[in-house]
């Protein structure tokens, strides 16, 4: 404030009466349209949301409380009151969203609340998501469908790599990444990884049949045996031992990529 000398001409000197680290300011993004609409538009409203009550209030104010003893977002949003505001806020957007079944767009303050779930270690105990994301369809399977999955011997990788999954789509959200977006991506470089890596019979036979030939040629120049006795001291010595490693690799690799053959029993009985 300060103290003008002339009147309508702003006061040449002016000091701070009034300052706060909790400053922050939302603008809504779409409302401002509202006025440059047609006076005949008829297929966009805009409408306040009631507060939650009952059951959902119960479910909105649990969240709160995880969410205020979450060190990770006290970290993210140190002030105590603008942090406060900003939980509360944001969770009962996501109470009234999930009630209604309705997409919510959070600008990057409130979005610090559910992103800093993922860094929590006391309030917020997050459980796998990979599946309701990725086979939303699972939950209407039979049990016998999924009894048989879990048989598979290769559930175990596979789970595995949901869980890397979960790993990855979890860190770019917390980055401001959308999560279910993240774990398709990272879910899909996956199946990609492991299609891409896989050597094929023929590979290993070329190369098996590359290794026979210099084998021959060190056993010719180095061992001193000619003839065809030279030929076999030369497959030992360099084509076998290479034989076995390849061999080797794409058993392991077979074994490792096994898990991929879960997604193909999924895609089975979509």
């Amino acid at each position: 404030m300060g103290r003008e000398l002339t009147p309508g001409v702003p006061a040449p000197l002016v000091s701070n009466v009034l300052a706060s680290e909790t400053e922050a300011a939302w603008a809504a993004t779409l409302h401002p349209f509202a006025y440059e609409l047609p006076a005949d538009t008829d297929w966009i409203d805009f409408t306040r949301t009631r507060d939650p009550v009952g059951d959902l209030r119960r479910l909105s104010d649990e969240w709160t409380d995880a969410d205020k003893r979450n060190g990770a977002l006290e970290r993210s949003v140190p002030p105590q009151f603008l942090r406060t505001a900003v939980i509360d806020d944001a969770n009962r957007d996501m109470a009234v969203a999930a009630d209604q079944k309705m997409a919510i767009s959070m600008d990057p303050l409130h979005a610090l609340v559910p992103a800093q779930r993922f860094n929590d270690e006391r309030g917020w105990a997050m459980s796998g998501f990979a599946v309701p994301v990725l086979f939303p369809e699972v939950s209407r399977w039979p049990w016998e469908a999924v009894a048989k999955l879990r048989r598979d011997q290769n559930m175990i990788r596979f789970r595995a790599i949901l869980r890397e999954v979960e790993e990855e789509a979890a860190a770019e959200a917390v980055a401001g990444g959308d999560l279910e977006a993240a774990a398709h991506r990272a879910y899909r470089r996956h199946l990609a990884d492991a299609q891409e890596t896989v050597e094929s019979i023929g590979t290993v036979a070329h190369t098996t049949l590359r290794a026979f030939v210099i084998g021959a040629v060190i056993g010719f120049a180095t061992v001193g045996i000619t003839g065809p006795l030279g030929v076999v001291a030369g497959a030992v010595a360099g084509a076998v031992p290479g034989a076995v490693v390849d061999v080797r690799n794409v058993l392991r690799g077979r074994k490792t990529r096994g898990w991929v053959a879960i997604q193909q029993q999924i895609d089975a009985m979509r």
